[in-house]
């Protein structure tokens, strides 16, 4: 009976460490499509490729993208580039993903308006969004 018990704990403790692993591993794969999606946007802006008709969608799916982030570090999901601290101070972290989501949205409104003078402000406002948090939760 010893014996099953101490395999029961030890297949329990096993599988929440994969689950746990899977779930680092897809918050990475989120916040590396936030990567991905603002280094295409920065490409376009910065005229390396000719694709201004991609801003606004691309900015609709870092809108839907930064959605997805504010859950992507629940309880128990340390690990990766992700410091203690996200656990440690949820309020600070909550507030950080709120203001890159209210960034993104401005973004996602300049974008579909086409304006080049409201994108490149509204675009600074999410790299300054990312930046915070980076700065005070990421290693």
């Amino acid at each position: 009976m010893k014996r099953l018990l101490a395999f029961a704990v030890a297949a329990s403790i096993s599988v929440t460490s994969v689950a746990d692993e899977d779930q680092v591993e897809y918050r990475q794969e989120v916040m590396s499509a936030i990567g991905g999606t603002m280094g295409a946007i920065g490409k376009i802006l910065k005229q390396e490729v000719d694709r201004p008709g991609d801003i606004a969608p691309l900015a609709a799916a870092l809108d839907e993208l930064a959605d997805t982030a504010q859950r992507v570090f629940p309880e128990g999901s340390d690990g990766g580039d992700a410091l203690p601290e996200i656990w440690e101070e949820p309020e600070d972290f909550a507030e950080r993903l709120t203001v890159l989501k209210e960034a993104t949205s401005k973004f996602r409104t300049a974008a579909s308006s086409g304006d080049m003078a409201q994108i490149g402000p509204a675009v600074g406002e999410v790299g300054r969004a990312c930046r915070g948090c980076h700065q005070r939760f990421r290693e």
